[in-house]
């Protein structure tokens, strides 16, 4: 969803500089041809500059202030919120496996959001596996070395831990 809204913003400084330079080489091949009025030719020059600037700018910030709140909303995957809304239809069509305008972008791009969602939650868990590993093996190590006392308990401790 966010991607769908935010990228013509993302394309649009591109096609502003382009724009601009088009300009910039217009400017400067009539500035060539036509060399009497140098200081026209700089004020136009200073204002293609300016304007490219000043919209570009714009874009950048537009696209910063968009990407801040979704983070700040922080949405779940797009694809867990269609499951939800695919589990208790508003209407329940005929067709098995119907869908109505599903373009191979969307498929793709809710492919993409699935893999990052399932990596973050695998990272997730490796994590807290690792640290109830270590913690079990922290554990285990304490318990053994308090029960040296006997050789029995320290191998009923063992046993324990190893099951």
């Amino acid at each position: 969803m966010i991607y769908r809204s935010t990228r013509h913003l993302k394309r649009l400084p591109l096609l502003i500089h382009s724009t601009g330079n088009a300009a910039l080489l217009l400017i400067l091949s009539a500035q060539h041809s036509f060399p009497n009025y140098s200081k026209k030719y700089l004020y136009l020059i200073l204002g293609v500059l300016c304007l490219e600037l000043i919209s570009s700018l714009t874009c950048i910030v537009v696209y910063t202030v968009k990407i801040s709140n979704f983070n700040k909303a922080r949405p779940r995957p797009d694809i867990i919120e269609e499951e939800k809304m695919y589990a208790y239809p508003s209407h329940i069509t005929s067709e098995i496996g119907f869908r109505e305008s599903s373009g191979l972008e969307e498929i793709v791009e809710k492919q993409g959001d699935v893999i990052d969602y399932l990596q973050r939650h695998n990272a997730l868990l490796s994590k807290k596996l690792l640290a109830l590993t270590s913690q079990q093996i922290r554990g285990w190590c304490t318990v053994k070395l308090e029960s040296v006392k006997g050789a029995t308990v320290a191998v009923a401790m063992i046993a324990a831990y190893t099951v």
